[in-house]
C-alpha cells in the first residue's frame, strides 16, 4: 500500500487578519476597507505594508523595524499604486507562499501566481497563552464580572432591557480610568440582558423595550481590554422561578460541575463535550433544539476562537489555554438557561477567572428594588420607551 504525504514548503508567510497582526506586532489599527499585510520570511526581517494614511503611526509595531514599514497610495488606487502592486513588489519572485485561512478572496486572487497555501500558523501559536496574555485576560474578566453585577443591579420585575444597556458606561469608564495603557481601538464592553422567553435565542438581538418578567433571563457581559477578551453570563430571575425553570437551572448547574471536573491538560475537547451532552440527554435535554450549541470555546484576541469544546473537535486541552464552559438548555416558551465563565486551564486542572455568583438564590432578584426602579424610570423617560 502506498501512502502519499504532501509536503508544503513555503518561502514566506503573509499575515493580514487584524487579530493575527496585533498578536505579532502589538499594533492596533482600524483596517476598514484598506488592507494591511505583514510579510514574514525565515531569513530576513519582517515587512509591513500599510496604507500611506497609516504608515507613520504603524511604526509603533514592536517587532518591525520602522524602515521596514512600506505603504501604498489608496484604496482603490490607479494602476501601479495600489496594495496589490506594492505587495507583488515586496513578495518578489517567491513561488510558494503561505496565507491565513481567513484571507479574503479579494486578496487571494492577486496572489494566485505565487501558489498560496492556507496555513493556520498564527492561530496555532495563539492557542497557548503567555503569562502576559493571561494577565490581560484576567483584567478583562474583572470587567466582565463588573458588567454582570451592573446588569443584575439594574434588574427588577418589569425592568426593560434598555436599563441594562444604559449601564455600559459604568463599566467602560473605570476601564478607561484604571488601565494605564488603555487602547480605544482594542477595548470594548458589550453587556445586555436577554429577557425570557427570548433568552432561548442566545444569538438574537435584545430589543430595548423587552421586559424582564417571569422566566429565566440571561445576562451577558463580553469585555475586551487592550485586545484580549473575557466573558461572563448568568441566568437569573426577577420573579420566583417555577418548577420547570428550577429543573432546567439545576440540570445546567450539574452539567457545568461535570464539565469543570474534566478540564485539565490532556483532555480531548470532543470527549468533554460528548460527556456533557450525554448527561443532559439522560436528564431529558437531549434534543438539539434544547441544546443549540457546544459546551465551550476558546478566548484570547477573539471572543470565539480555538480550542473548540465541541464533539467535532480534534483539539486537546493544554496548560494555559483559556476557554469558556457554558452548557445551555433552551425552550422557546420558557426561555434559556446558561451560565458562562472564562476558565484558565492550569497544570493540574483549572482556575475560574470570572467570579460572579452562580447559585439560584443569588440569581433570584428579591424585594421591590426601589433604587433600581427609579433609575430605570429615568432611562425609560430619556429613551421614551
Amino acid at each position: 500500500m502506498w501512502i502519499i504525504v504532501e509536503i508544503v514548503i513555503v518561502v514566506l508567510i503573509i499575515v493580514s487578519a487584524f487579530d493575527s497582526m496585533f498578536y505579532l506586532t502589538g499594533a492596533g489599527f482600524e483596517p476598514l476597507e484598506r488592507p494591511f499585510f505583514l510579510i514574514i520570511r525565515p531569513d530576513a526581517e519582517p515587512l509591513l505594508l500599510t496604507p500611506l494614511l497609516d504608515r507613520d503611526h504603524l511604526k509603533k509595531a514592536y517587532n518591525i523595524n520602522p524602515d521596514k514599514v512600506h505603504s501604498y497610495w489608496e484604496y482603490p488606487a490607479q494602476q501601479g499604486r495600489g496594495w496589490s502592486d506594492r505587495l507583488t513588489d515586496l513578495i518578489g519572485s517567491a513561488e510558494s507562499i503561505g496565507v491565513e485561512p481567513t484571507l479574503k478572496q479579494e486578496f487571494f486572487v492577486p496572489l494566485a501566481s505565487h501558489k498560496p497555501h492556507m496555513l493556520p500558523l498564527v492561530e496555532e501559536l495563539r492557542l497557548i497563552k503567555t503569562d502576559t496574555e493571561i494577565r490581560i485576560i484576567r483584567r478583562a474578566a474583572y470587567y466582565a464580572d463588573m458588567a454582570i453585577q451592573r446588569l443584575l443591579a439594574a434588574s427588577y420585575y418589569g425592568a426593560s432591557v434598555a436599563e441594562g444597556f444604559a449601564k455600559t458606561s459604568s463599566v467602560m469608564a473605570p476601564m478607561i480610568r484604571n488601565v494605564p495603557d488603555w487602547d480605544p481601538l482594542t477595548s470594548s464592553v458589550l453587556m445586555a440582558s436577554w429577557a425570557a422567553p427570548f433568552s432561548a435565542q442566545p444569538h438574537s438581538i435584545p430589543r430595548l423595550y423587552d421586559a424582564l418578567k417571569d422566566g429565566p433571563h440571561v445576562a451577558l457581559a463580553l469585555t475586551r481590554c487592550n485586545g484580549y477578551a473575557a466573558e461572563c453570563e448568568r441566568t437569573y430571575f426577577t420573579a420566583l422561578p417555577d418548577a420547570r425553570s428550577i429543573a432546567a437551572f439545576d440540570a445546567m448547574m450539574e452539567a457545568r460541575r461535570l464539565a469543570f471536573s474534566f478540564v485539565k491538560p490532556g483532555m480531548p475537547c470532543a470527549d468533554l463535550d460528548a460527556r456533557v451532552n450525554a448527561f443532559l440527554a439522560a436528564e431529558g435535554y437531549g434534543d438539539e433544539e434544547q441544546r443549540l450549541h457546544r459546551t465551550g470555546h476558546g478566548f484570547g484576541l477573539g471572543n470565539h476562537e480555538a480550542p473548540w469544546i465541541a464533539a467535532g473537535s480534534d483539539q486537546v486541552l493544554e496548560e494555559n489555554m483559556v476557554i469558556s464552559i457554558e452548557p445551555g438548555i433552551y425552550a422557546d416558551i420558557l426561555g434559556g438557561t446558561r451560565h458562562s465563565n472564562t476558565i484558565l486551564v492550569t497544570r493540574d486542572g483549572y482556575e475560574i477567572l470570572t467570579k460572579s455568583p452562580s447559585d439560584i438564590d443569588s440569581m433570584t432578584m428579591k424585594g421591590m428594588r426601589l433604587g433600581a426602579r427609579f433609575k430605570g424610570w429615568t432611562v425609560r423617560r430619556t429613551l421614551q420607551i
